[in-house]
């Protein structure tokens, strides 16, 4: 009976250690594309208020859980284009220090400059990870 419940619990410890591995690797994999995603929008925001479309600025506005990409001189929670993205439970938006305070990444039109360049970063305390993203006074996204 004793080398039963043995086997039953080595068992055990043997399928929990690679569900535990699988999440992990999961939230790894949301963060990682939540960060290239997420400079790919800043990216986009930066290259449309440098080609002047529309005739707008664009910028992405950042909240703890999520972020908007807009256009126009300033964040309007109902704008009609607007393109909101809700991050993932495990993963938040922290550290957020642009010039000018505020929470708006806004690049102008023409040219892609911004005057609220700065930094913040992404964090997933799941995983204890964190990357930062800075954007140049003259537009560039390094992170």
């Amino acid at each position: 009976m004793i080398e039963i419940m043995l086997v039953v619990g080595l068992m055990a410890v043997m399928l929990i250690i690679p569900i535990l591995y699988t999440q992990a690797s999961q939230v790894r994999f949301d963060f990682n594309t939540q960060v290239s995603t997420l400079v790919s929008y800043l990216r986009l925001a930066q290259s449309d208020a440098a080609a002047g479309l529309n005739h707008k600025s664009h910028g992405v506005h950042l909240a703890a859980d999520s972020y908007t990409v807009f256009s126009g001189d300033s964040y309007n929670p109902s704008g009609a284009d607007n393109y909101a993205v809700e991050l993932p439970p495990t993963i938040e938006i922290r550290g957020l220090s642009l010039n000018g305070g505020g929470s708006d990444m806004l690049f102008v039109s023409p040219g892609g400059e911004t005057a609220t360049y700065g930094s913040f970063q992404l964090y997933s305390g799941q995983i204890e990870k964190s990357m930062t993203i800075t954007i140049s006074q003259i537009g560039t996204i390094n992170y």
